[in-house]
């Protein structure tokens, strides 16, 4: 499925940053909240965070994954 198909994206633990914010571009505040944006690399070979998955976001800012995906279900209204 790419990001451009008119299919609802199913948000889990494998999802990256970046798509949600594509498909949800409500959720952007949350991210700047979480400190995760486009505009850095996570180390020198590192990741964009925007690139990362929300697993990957979830253990970067030690927030429970749980939490996580529940805090943008409920901004995106699921």
């Amino acid at each position: 499925m790419g990001i451009d198909d008119d299919v609802e994206l199913k948000i889990g633990p494998k999802t990256k940053a970046n798509e949600v914010m594509r498909m949800h571009p409500e959720t952007t505040d949350y991210f700047m909240e979480l400190g995760v944006c486009s505009c850095e690399f996570d180390g020198e070979f590192g990741k964009l965070p925007m690139k990362k998955t929300l697993e990957e976001i979830a253990r970067d800012k030690n927030v429970p994954l749980e939490e996580l995906l529940e805090k943008i279900n409920k901004i995106i209204g699921l």
